[in-house]
């Protein structure tokens, strides 16, 4: 009986569990979308990146879709056996809610371990590899900014503008800058032909027989005469270049080996290092509480069931996600000096799932019903 149980467990669980994991791996990607097209609509990011950093953000997330769809498919399938009365009828089989304990147990072991190599090795890959990309986008934004037919303005508020531009060989035609002196003095100068030239993030515009206009007035309509006359003038196009802002994560990005070797150093960083192991540690471990602690949640026998457990679970899970980070944090402060006190929430967790447990195994009011009666 209790082999016939678990097959046909089994088989409900890995079918929600592949069910909600594709739904979310389609839903995080559009999230990431909207995060990038805020900054690809500033000309931060070229929209053309967009997939590629998508991508990266997706697989640096997944270890978290992976928890939440496992964590889900359990609450979804017993939740169902308990409304059809099919969890009652294995019940009074002599299958215990311990047998279902340790039936999800062996389920989510499997994840659990996929979740942890995936957080300690393929995760902080994806986040170096997005920082990286990040990091080569921002510095060739300005060969990006000069497209072809459109008037560009850079961060110091130069005006570009190219009639013709190869990608391939840099070469330009008909192009016009407007710029303004530190006196306040503003210029047009304009060109034939030219060339777009890259050296070491900086991009600049080669001018050939360059003229440079003074303009008069305010309305930018009145020249003076050509001030100047050249053969070759260089103009650098400049963007904001945020690199301390990319490298913020640099932590995430570290490989296990090299947050142990932190560790042992003893000093700031080794405390971040801590912090970041810590955090790798909990988010496989979550999987495997949360999956725990779903089996005696959702264990409803009473008539009025099937909405508390689609709250309850959502709300545990966002107070313990909560409070791993805010321990993380301490840790990472240096106000908690072990990552062991950090998993002991973990184990407090365990410990109250099999108190659940052990409490749905009796009749409502079982227990205290006992106690009036030795009175």
């Amino acid at each position: 009986m209790s082999m016939l149980a678990k097959r046909i467990f089994y088989q409900e669980l890995v079918s929600n569990a592949v069910k909600i994991l594709t739904l979310l791996i389609f839903l995080l990607p559009v999230t990431e979308l909207f995060k990038l097209l805020e900054a690809g609509g500033t000309n931060n990011i070229p929209s053309s990146t967009l997939a590629a950093l998508m991508l990266y953000g997706t697989i640096a997330s997944f270890p978290m879709i992976l928890t939440i769809a496992c964590f889900l498919s359990v609450v979804i399938t017993i939740n169902r056996y308990c409304k059809e009365s099919e969890f009652a009828v294995w019940l009074s089989s002599g299958i215990s809610p311990f047998f279902w304990l340790r039936s999800v147990s062996f389920f989510a072991i499997p994840f659990a371990i996929f979740c942890a190599i995936s957080t300690m090795y393929v995760t902080p890959w994806a986040t170096n590899k997005r920082i990286q990309y990040m990091d080569y986008l921002y510095k060739q934004q300005t060969k990006i900014l000069l497209s072809p037919g459109i008037f560009r303005e850079d961060s110091n508020k130069n005006i570009f503008y190219l009639d013709h531009y190869s990608f391939i060989s840099g070469y330009a035609k008909k192009i016009f800058i407007q710029y303004v002196d530190a006196e306040g003095v503003t210029y047009n100068v304009t060109a034939s032909e030219g060339k777009v030239v890259s050296t070491n993030g900086l991009t600049s515009l080669i001018l050939k027989n360059a003229r440079r206009y003074q303009i008069l007035g305010t309305t930018n309509q009145t020249y003076n005469k050509i001030d100047l006359y050249f053969d070759e003038l260089v103009a650098s196009v400049k963007q904001n270049y945020t690199a301390s802002n990319l490298q913020r994560g640099s932590i995430d990005t570290l490989t296990i080996e090299n947050l142990v070797k932190n560790i042992r150093n003893n000093n700031k960083e080794s405390l971040h290092a801590k912090a970041e192991l810590s955090w790798r540690i909990s988010i496989a471990a979550m999987l495997f509480v949360m999956v725990f602690i779903a089996v005696p949640i959702s264990i409803q026998l009473g008539r009025v069931q099937g909405n508390l457990v689609f709250i309850v679970p959502p709300l545990i899970y966002a107070a313990y996600n909560n409070i791993i980070l805010t321990l993380n944090g301490y840790l990472n402060q240096g106000k908690i000096s072990s990552i062991l006190t950090v998993q002991m929430v973990h184990i407090a967790l365990l410990m109250a799932g099999i108190l659940l447990t052990y409490y749905k195994m009796y009749p409502k009011g079982h227990l205290t019903k006992r106690r009036i009666v030795n009175k």
